[in-house]
């Protein structure tokens, strides 16, 4: 056999796949409730949020099968497998804006794995081809029933990724998955198999009660304070309002910070900026656990749909875990998507497989972020018609405003404007919820929602987010909608961002990430836990920018905000104390006449900083390596410097 056919029939390998076999018959047959395995913390069954259908991912073992040439470790599309040999091709493959996670085979190796009988029905998976012109044949046969069932088809580079599936034999004593590939000239003969998501999946059980499937709805920029959840006269959000009547709604919940990328990374991970260390251009580092990694080695099919550069730049690693990752650029001029432009791509895989296989879908909307420019449908809903200022959609971005000379009608004029693009944001999810139910899952489908940080208008003299942490831009909505619950319940616990992962964990019995700094609230969720110690709450912003050392704490109706060019206190350090009861607006600085409970919570906000600061070190390898048209998208959203 020549070394460009890598097919594994020698006896050791044999063996390495029955074993693997057997491991895979486990993952396919477990409840995650009933696994042995530590981590998992077992819940009462009433409260427990059982899934009925699982999908055991085969990337990691499939590479194991097939030797081939070492990934460097600093490469930003390289996945680090448990166990992974050095010579590990796992990828994570770019097919235009597509990113998934997928075995590379060159054209003419082949790979033959044998599978012991389990409970899954459907092997599936994802295929293109990769390389400038190439064309590859591809042949993936399931066999061990009374006849072989085959796919097979040719794949060229322009195609983008095709879906795949082929039954498993039931009852069949030994079951053997092939790999064939095959150059149908010389000519291809450098071109690449990308074997996306292979997985063996077994069917949900429509009848069995339960959320299978998970949906973390993150809208960007949309502060509480502007949706009729949290008190709005206007009812910019009547879809997610009348979600938010059978929910969990956390009254006080704040962002870990003002910018996207840091909080976001908080939502994924649970943990802290100061921690992750997703800011001052770098990403999610690869040996901090996800969200979307728990999931997926728990038995969940793992998609994104993000419109947001600082979260879909390769160069960030946002895609840590998920199966597939799509970038989603606008077409207009600014580059700024519509969320409409989400739904298109994302609608029709939901149609697809939303009923096939448990899915966590994390979907990342830019609407309503600046410029707040609504479509045609929705403007002049809130605005005033008779309004003839200076102001228009397409110069309401921080460094436009800045340059104008406005007045109050002004001011009103952008609210108007945020405000109508929430009420699109809002339509468009609707449409997400829509696709659920004609899928046949919405009942059955677990989903949060949550912002990562808000905008401010001018209520502390400036725009947009970033570099400051008062209400308006950290206090931001989190819902969670548990399927079956007929009423809605308010929390009024103060909650952070950095809780989403171990709470969505919690409830499915999962322990968080080893290094999770959030809580696991799934027992407000549930209503399990009526009560909660008191807790400050903590955030912070911490930059290139002079100045850019910015914390606060919220403890109880108190907030202390201090802002510094370091964590050591010095001439420079400033300190402002608000009641935000009496406060709301925090207009009115009060640490003169609170200069006891000032020195308290300065002691307890440097303890948090230095505590974060001194957490086991994380080596960040992820630079932000941008693609020229991500920096004109992030330049035309207004990250000009810092994000």
């Amino acid at each position: 056999m020549s070394d460009a056919t890598l097919r594994t029939n020698t006896p050791s390998a044999i063996l390495r796949c029955v074993a693997l076999g057997i491991v895979l018959a486990t993952v396919a047959t477990a409840v995650v409730a009933d696994r042995a395995d530590p981590e998992v913390r077992r819940l009462p069954p009433a409260s427990h949020l059982h899934r009925s259908g699982r999908s055991a991912d085969l990337l990691c073992r499939l590479d194991e099968a097939l030797p081939g040439r070492p990934p460097r470790r600093e490469d930003k599309y390289a996945i680090a497998c448990p166990n992974a040999p050095e010579d590990s091709r796992a990828r994570v493959v770019p097919v235009g804006d597509d990113r998934r996670r997928a075995l590379v085979l060159k054209a003419g190796e082949s790979l033959e794995m044998t599978l012991p009988p389990g409970d899954a029905e459907t092997f599936r998976f994802w295929a293109a081809t990769r390389g400038l012109g190439d064309e590859l044949d591809v042949r993936i046969t399931i066999a061990g029933g009374t006849e072989p069932v085959t796919w097979a088809r040719r794949l060229a580079t322009h195609e983008r990724w095709i879906d795949g599936a082929l039954p498993l034999p039931a009852d069949a004593a030994e079951i053997t998955l092939t790999i064939e590939t095959h150059a149908p000239r010389p000519r291809h003969r450098d071109a690449r198999l990308a074997l996306g998501a292979p997985r063996l999946v077994e069917a949900s059980d429509p009848d069995e009660r339960g959320a299978p499937n998970i949906v973390l709805y993150l809208i960007d920029t949309l502060r509480a304070d502007h949706t009729p959840m949290y008190g709005y006269e206007r009812n910019t959000m009547p879809r997610l309002g009348a979600m938010a009547e059978r929910s969990v709604v956390f009254d006080r919940a704040y962002s870990t910070a003002a910018r996207t990328r840091p909080a976001t990374a908080s939502v994924l991970t649970g943990l802290y900026p100061s921690r992750h260390h997703a800011r001052l251009g770098r990403g999610i580092a690869f040996d901090e656990e996800t969200l979307a990694e728990k999931l997926r080695d728990a038995g969940w099919s793992t998609w994104a749909y993000v419109a947001n550069g600082n979260v879909f730049a390769p160069g960030f690693a946002f895609e840590q875990g998920f199966d597939v990752f799509q970038t989603v650029r606008g077409t207009r001029r600014d580059n700024h998507a519509y969320t409409e432009e989400i739904n298109e791509r994302m609608l029709p895989m939901l149609r697809t497989h939303a009923a096939d296989e448990p899915f966590f879908l994390y979907v990342h909307a830019i609407d309503p972020h600046s410029p707040y420019d609504p479509p045609p449908a929705f403007a002049g809903t809130y605005r005033d018609p008779a309004y003839e200022g200076v102001v228009t959609a397409q110069n309401t971005r921080s460094r436009l405003l800045r340059k104008l000379d406005l007045g109050e009608q002004d001011i009103a004029h952008v609210r108007d404007l945020y405000d109508e693009d929430i009420l699109y944001q809002d339509a468009m999810f609707g449409e997400l919820l829509d696709t659920l139910e004609e899928a046949g899952v919405l009942d059955r489908t677990l989903i949060v929602v949550v912002s990562d940080h808000g905008d401010e208008f001018q209520e502390h003299g400036g725009w947009e987010h970033g570099n400051r942490l008062f209400e308006e831009q950290i206090r931001v909505p989190f819902l969670v909608q548990v399927p079956g619950a007929d009423d809605g319940r308010r929390i009024e616990a103060p909650v952070s961002l950095a809780d989403v992962t171990p709470t969505v964990l919690g409830l499915y019995g999962l322990a968080a990430p080893a290094a999770s700094q959030g809580r696991d609230r799934s027992g407000l969720v549930q209503g399990s836990t009526l009560d909660t110690p008191r807790e400050a709450i903590y955030a912070e912003e911490i930059t290139n920018m002079p100045g850019g050392d910015v914390r606060t704490l919220i403890d109880g109706p108190w907030k202390l905000i201090r802002r510094s060019t370091t964590l050591r206190d010095d001439d420079q350090t400033e300190y402002q104390l608000f009641e935000l009861g009496a406060d709301p607006g925090e207009q009115s600085e009060i640490g003169a006449a609170q200069r006891e409970r000032v020195t308290r919570m300065r002691a307890e906000l440097l303890r948090r900083g230095e505590e974060l600061s001194t957490a086991p070190p994380t080596e960040v390898t992820v630079e932000g390596a941008l693609d020229q048209r991500t920096r004109r998208q992030l330049r035309a959203l207004g990250y000009v410097e810092g994000d």
